[in-house]
């Protein structure tokens, strides 16, 4: 062996054992980081939820998140679902405009997107709802408009949170009646 060959080979060896210990450094650090998932999600927990002004206060909703259905071709509309305890709101974004698998939230940003009396997952569609003093009270269609995202983590077990404004169109003694308020959501991408 050549003196460049033993030169390369002490690199390759140093290198290995570089690797080797950022590697096991990572594992002993992936219990470091489920907890902080797991405490950051739980923190964000209390904040996901719909304020609307009903009757002249303030009902709050409570949600466990918006899962986001993502698509390969583009010219179709992602589709979404919020879900909870107190509410199940379905329909699409514009499609113009699409988060992504690489997850660019801000692309919805001011935008307005479509809730839907009816829609969600086409395989298990659902009715949209919202439950206002301890009733149940259908959703004929509404809008949402994101302006942030706050949360590090992402996933189901995450602690993303979209955060925005939102109007619904609900049945009311004269008609029907639109009800405005605030929308604190987990959001999850699926695709």
């Amino acid at each position: 062996m050549n003196r460049y060959q033993v030169l390369k080979v002490k690199w390759a060896l140093a290198l290995l054992a570089l690797s080797g210990g950022v590697l096991s450094a990572g594992c002993a650090g992936s219990g470091h980081t489920e907890a902080q998932a797991t405490a950051a999600r739980a923190a964000a927990i209390p904040n996901w939820k719909i304020q609307l002004e009903w009757a002249g206060s303030t009902v709050e909703a409570s949600i466990e998140r918006m899962d986001i259905y993502l698509v390969d071709d583009e010219s179709y509309p992602e589709i979404f679902e919020i879900m909870g305890d107190d509410a199940v709101l379905v329909g699409e974004l514009p499609t113009t405009v699409h988060v992504g698998y690489g997850e660019d939230w801000q692309r919805i940003f001011g935008v307005p997107i479509a809730i839907r009396a009816s829609g969600g997952d086409p395989r298990e569609t659902k009715t949209s709802w919202v439950r206002l003093n301890g009733v149940q009270v259908p959703v004929s269609g509404g809008t949402i408009r994101f302006e942030k995202i706050t949360g590090k983590w992402n996933g189901s077990e995450g602690d993303k949170t979209l955060w925005g404004t939102i109007e619904l169109r609900v049945p009311g003694a004269d008609g029907e009646k639109t009800v405005t308020g605030k929308i604190a959501a987990n959001a999850v991408t699926w695709g």
